[in-house]
């Protein structure tokens, strides 16, 4: 019986991850497909390098070519990483009628209809689970599970590096500056972790579950982002006194106007279940017409919980290649929705105000707001001292104002002349 021949292209954390998989396994995996299954040839960067992961009798190589010109080989993993390289190398996979896995965020967000399109035109399969929520099987669940509902809405917690960080700043009562430089050293960002921060990370993600989710292309632009960066430790402890957490989501909405899709940082119910994912768990929320509530949580990051999700799609692709069955996409794009700016959005918002002493401030920063038709749930006062300097802190909730209206009406009260700094907003999420 003829063996399904795996190339794996990267052997960093993603593709060690898998190939460990895929040897540890071996057996119940086989019996799975039905037919043996053998990665014969592993494409890395240094052939030198000592590597503790088992091979077998796999071939190392440095050069991409001896796995995309190899006729024997029925399935390629590119597990590299980046996008212009990563791009070619699976381009050229399908001209070569290889079905192809990834795990290249990155390159989805950005190619991922048109590298599906290529892929169809060449009858080859095409999934890439790896590039969201590592371990969590949700663009399959997507994909296949809940093909019976209308899903109006997925959202969640889809970078492990900013919750962990935001646990921290909760449970150790750390500053934001300090537990970066931390999370560094521990290999929870990069040494440039901007795409972590700034929310871009996520963002990528948030598009591609969109996509897959509503059937209609949402690309990584088209993702109002805001990251972390702007968060601070005060932020934390206020919204934990008034029974909230600080956590960056990712949320796709699916309506009749068309698609909303955003990552920011957002206040949450403490008793919501999201509130309860901590360090490096995502959890990814889904609603459906006919399922309702779902929830989805496990390790976003990691050797093998990402290499499980890389192994997975290895798997499905090799028993349909043993069925003989029809190429399958997680990109299954029917319809074109407008994607619906956030500045037409409606939000709860949680204000940070510092403000000098003056009997006519409260006064104006209420006049502002009304005036832009923001209404008011609640507002708490604290007196402050910093540096023997005096002045006054406001919380303020409003109630549910559109985003257009809140951001003029914010630039009016940060323009007041007894106002100080910038204002912490930050909004506050309920639906999920």
């Amino acid at each position: 019986m003829k063996s399904i021949q795996i190339g794996i292209i990267g052997f960093g954390t993603v593709g060690s991850g898998a190939t460990q998989v895929l040897m540890d396994n071996k057996d119940i995996i086989e019996k799975k497909i039905g037919k043996p299954i053998s990665i014969k040839t592993i494409c890395v960067r240094n052939l030198e390098k000592k590597r503790t992961t088992k091979i077998g009798s796999s071939t190392l190589t440095n050069k991409t070519e001896d796995i995309l010109q190899d006729p024997e080989i029925d399935i390629v993993v590119e597990v590299m990483g980046g996008i212009d390289k990563s791009k070619e190398i699976i381009e050229a996979a399908f001209k070569k009628g290889k079905h192809v896995v990834s795990a290249n965020k990155d390159l989805i967000a950005l190619y991922g209809r048109e590298l599906t399109e290529l892929a169809r035109k060449n009858k080859c399969h095409f999934f890439y689970e790896a590039a969201v929520a590592g371990g969590i099987p949700i663009l399959r669940s997507l994909q296949f599970a809940l093909t019976g509902n209308n899903i109006q809405k997925i959202g969640g917690i889809i970078n492990g590096s900013t919750n962990y960080i935001l646990t921290r700043m909760q449970v150790e009562k750390l500053s934001l500056e300090t537990i970066i430089e931390d999370a560094k050293s521990l290999g929870y960002l990069e040494a440039d972790p901007s795409a972590d921060l700034d929310g871009l990370d996520a963002a990528r993600k948030c598009a591609i579950l969109a996509s897959i989710g509503f059937n209609s292309l949402v690309t990584s632009n088209q993702v109002y982002t805001s990251g972390i960066k702007n968060l601070s430790l005060e932020d934390i402890e206020y919204a934990e006194d008034l029974g909230y957490k600080i956590k960056l989501l990712a949320v796709a909405e699916n309506t009749e106007e068309g698609i909303v899709a955003r990552v920011h940082p957002a206040l949450i119910p403490i008793d919501h279940p999201l509130a309860s994912v901590q360090y490096e768990f995502n959890a990814v929320y889904v609603i459906g017409d006919m399922v309702g509530e779902t929830m989805f949580y496990g390790k976003g990051a990691g050797s093998l919980p990402t290499g499980s999700a890389v192994a997975n799609d290895i798997i499905s692709i090799a028993k349909n290649i043993s069925d003989n069955s029809k190429a399958e996409y997680a990109y299954n794009l029917f319809d074109n929705k407008e994607i619906i700016p956030i500045e037409r959005q409606y939000f709860q918002y949680y204000v940070r105000l510092k403000v000098r002493p003056d009997k006519n401030t409260v006064s104006n920063i209420i006049r502002s707001l009304e005036y832009y038709n923001i209404p008011i749930y609640s507002i708490n006062q604290w007196y402050k001292e910093d540096n023997g300097k005096e002045y006054d802190e406001y919380i303020i909730i409003t109630n549910k104002s559109r985003e257009l209206d809140f951001s003029r009406a914010l630039e009016e009260v940060e323009a007041l002349p007894n106002v100080i700094d910038k204002a912490s907003a930050i909004r506050i999420e309920r639906g999920l």
